[in-house]
């Protein structure tokens, strides 16, 4: 996560100040310099980050670089196994065994992260579904439309009222009461039933996961004890090992390849954020959008803004 955005703020900063620069240069030369004041904002960048509809498949590319660059360590080890193994009696090489269990151990954890990301993606497939069914069965109206309710509800009450205006407020509000003009927000008991309704999946996650964990595990440990017993009875075939230039060339390009898929989207996500930001600023009227904003005076959080825009 911190490759993405470490340098986003100055970005961010820098594509705001030219959305400010743009607006200001094509307002009404009318208006007097002296007038205009600075405008000023602050936008939570890693908030807006992983609010992006790419970060998953961002966050996916991230975990498989991790996972090659662990098996990269671990096939490294071993091939620097093979060529010390050379000449070298078992008791050394039960030393550098230790190694291999420690590179073992991290490509099961990244392997196993990958999975744990693709099962908590489900699991939020499946709840954004059951919110939307309890959406369609038991809507929930926002506070927002809530009091737009109850002053609707005063005002039929207390105020003289033509029969069109009558007829008109009373439309009104039961639209707001059937839910068709309203954010539907899961909260209280709704949330309950839903939090209970996903418990069986979340269950079923839990043990694919550590299904999958122990599969992993078994084949690693399956892989290192074939290379011990390859190691112990084939010492001849130790030789038999490609160029240490070839085999790193291939290893080097592949890593190569896969860290430029994940910053490519990288890029797309901060090229996305960085126009969306521009868009909020002109139309705002904003000369610069800070990511963490320490300055004398009020700004405007847009962060919000921002996300809507990404959507």
């Amino acid at each position: 996560m911190k490759r993405i955005y470490a340098a986003a703020g100055a970005v961010v900063l820098f594509v705001c100040l030219l959305a400010g620069w743009w607006f200001f240069s094509h307002r009404d030369q009318s208006v007097p310099a002296a007038a205009a004041t600075p405008v000023y904002a602050y936008a939570d960048l890693e908030h807006v980050v992983m609010s992006h509809p790419r970060y998953s498949e961002y966050h996916r590319l991230e975990l498989e670089y991790n996972a090659m660059v662990a098996q990269y360590q671990f096939e490294q080890w071993n091939y620097s196994r093979k060529a010390q193994a050379e000449g070298v009696s078992m008791q050394q090489f039960a030393a550098v065994d230790a190694a291999g269990t420690a590179a073992l151990n991290q490509e099961l954890q990244a392997k196993v992260a990958i999975k744990q990301d693709e099962l908590n993606n489900r699991l939020k497939q499946q709840y954004d579904a059951l919110v939307e069914e309890k959406k369609k069965t038991t809507p929930v109206i926002s506070d927002a439309d809530a009091l737009k309710i109850v002053n609707l509800q005063l005002k039929l009450k207390t105020l003289d009222l033509s029969k069109e205006e009558r007829a008109a407020t009373e439309e009104q509000l039961q639209a707001l009461l059937r839910g068709s003009n309203a954010e539907v927000l899961v909260t209280g008991s709704t949330a309950n039933e839903i939090a209970a309704a996903m418990e069986p999946y979340k269950a079923q996650a839990k043990k694919e996961l550590e299904d999958y964990a122990q599969q992993v595990k078994t084949d690693l440990e399956g892989r290192k004890l074939q290379s011990q017993a390859v190691f112990q009875q084939q010492m001849g075939e130790l030789k038999n090992r490609p160029e240490p230039a070839v085999w790193n060339k291939e290893w080097k390009d592949k890593l190569e390849a896969k860290e430029k898929e994940m910053n490519d989207v990288k890029e797309a996500i901060m090229a996305d954020i960085r126009d969306k930001a521009a868009a909020v600023a002109q139309e705002q009227g904003i000369d610069m959008i800070f990511s963490d904003y320490e300055g004398v005076g009020t700004a405007a959080d847009v962060t919000d803004d921002i996300i809507a825009k990404l959507a």
